[in-house]
């Protein structure tokens, strides 16, 4: 059950619209959360001729940049009153196969574990169409202390 926390999430990937930043700059015009849950976000996406290499399938790098981006969001759905998104301590990924353009990926991102200064995150990417892993991705986040406040949209 989505509840309280796909509106969070909408509104979380809205504020990666084009805002001049590599933040957004992978995220596909077309991207939509279908599901959201605390710690738990499913998007879908068509692949754009932006986010494509040279072979015209998903760039590995774009990748890498939509793991980091949604398993944040993940950690950002969460009942705590002003949650944090930290920073990346490690971010590794494994690329399994290819999704060409126009073709429909699946990404759930999932907070697997979380504590006061650390997390542990993870996301796998399929082809909607066969359900073939498209990739998988280990993401750890750390809490440190900020001295600049700073505004997240689901904190407005």
């Amino acid at each position: 059950m989505s509840g309280k926390f796909l509106p969070i999430a909408v509104k979380i990937l809205k504020s990666f619209g084009p805002t001049g930043k590599f933040n957004g700059a992978a995220i596909a015009s077309n991207t939509r959360a279908v599901h959201a849950e605390e710690g738990n976000l499913r998007l879908e996406f068509e692949v754009e001729k932006g986010q494509t290499n040279n072979f015209e399938t998903l760039h590995g790098g774009c990748t890498a940049t939509l793991i980091d981006n949604f398993t944040t969001v993940a950690l950002l759905l969460s009942n705590e009153p002003k949650p944090h998104p930290g920073v990346s301590v490690d971010l590794h990924v494994t690329y399994l196969a290819a999704a060409q353009i126009g073709e429909t990926v699946v990404i759930d991102a999932t907070v697997t574990k979380r504590g006061k200064s650390i997390a542990f995150t993870k996301a796998e990417l399929y082809r909607k169409r066969d359900n073939t892993l498209i990739a998988t991705g280990v993401h750890t986040k750390a809490f440190p202390t900020i001295k600049k406040a700073h505004s997240y949209p689901q904190n407005d």
